[in-house]
């Protein structure tokens, strides 16, 4: 049988987040590796090309989305590496949580995504694409008039899932190419041809994702599947919420900085375990020196 992997990202200072994922995913024992990522290992020829492209595009200034989301495709394509043919992939933004009463609903996804191959979520209610896509991006692909592409649902690039083949790596390359080759695509930038009348704002790399998944005909699941925390959560496995949790005292984007503030950032949970006056908190403090200790020696590693 093949294996099942987890993948996301999040930078150092989403820490609390990325234990509170972990915990979680592993709770629903379905996956059998997880990988969560951030910017200390990342390939270094893709950090050393993405800072570039960053501060070109952005200004020199902070970007959205630690570089408008550039790593999605990476790090997919990274775990992809460590994988076997046919093995499945789930990639989830870390800011969703899981719902354990939904782990058998979770199998029977994983059941279709070995039957589709690669799938994706729709953006639920009326989340119509050229309201969230430049229209640059629209004549890049050759479909500025194609109404299969403009007038249709949104695809979310917060859960991404397929089979270890050749043909999802040649799509998850295709979609890493854009951010290389055509940053601007998925940039703060403006269209340099008119936009719909109905534009609001350009979605980085989800509006990348939404043009490959239709183009690729992939069959994707229904966004009003993920978007139910209290009703039914067996039906509900994964909901897609915005749980991230950010610790303004990592204050530096700089990667040796980051390195440094991971390998020593364990000491304050330490020192919560031992001072803080309620053994609720203490025992959480420890568990998450646990993972900061884990998550710095897979780091080094």
């Amino acid at each position: 049988m093949s294996k099942v992997y987890l993948c996301s990202f999040a930078d150092t200072r989403l820490c609390l987040s990325a234990l509170r994922f972990y915990q979680q995913a592993k709770a629903m024992q379905v996956f059998d590796y997880i990988f969560l990522y951030n910017e200390t290992n990342l390939d270094k020829e893709f950090r050393d090309a993405m800072s570039n492209q960053a501060c070109i595009n952005g200004g020199g200034g902070v970007t959205r989305g630690f570089g408008y989301w550039c790593w999605k495709p990476q790090i997919i394509l990274q775990t992809l590496q460590q994988m076997n043919e046919g093995d499945v992939l789930f990639y989830i933004d870390i800011g969703c949580e899981f719902q354990i009463e939904g782990r058998r609903r979770l199998q029977e996804m994983i059941d279709e995504i070995r039957k589709n191959e690669i799938m994706g979520v729709m953006v639920g209610g009326h989340h119509i694409e050229k309201v969230w896509t430049k229209a640059s991006v629209f004549q890049h692909f050759g479909v500025l008039n194609d109404k299969h592409y403009t007038d249709t649902r949104q695809i979310a690039s917060g859960l991404v899932m397929l089979c270890k083949t050749q043909r999802t790596q040649a799509i998850m390359q295709e979609w890493l190419n854009v951010f290389y080759h055509h940053f601007e695509l998925v940039d703060d930038s403006p269209s340099p041809i008119p936009n719909d009348e109905s534009f609001i704002e350009n979605r980085h790399d989800q509006s990348i994702w939404s043009i490959l998944n239709k183009k690729h005909n992939i069959v994707n699941f229904d966004g009003v599947d993920f978007t139910q925390m209290a009703v039914n959560p067996e039906q509900h496995p994964i909901v897609t919420v915005r749980n991230a949790i950010y610790c303004s005292f990592i204050t530096s984007s700089t990667n040796s900085t980051a390195n440094r503030y991971l390998k020593v950032m364990w000491i304050i949970p330490a020192l919560i375990s031992k001072l803080h006056p309620i053994r609720s908190g203490r025992r959480y403090a420890r568990t998450l020196k646990k993972f900061l200790l884990h998550y710095s020696f897979v780091n080094k590693n």
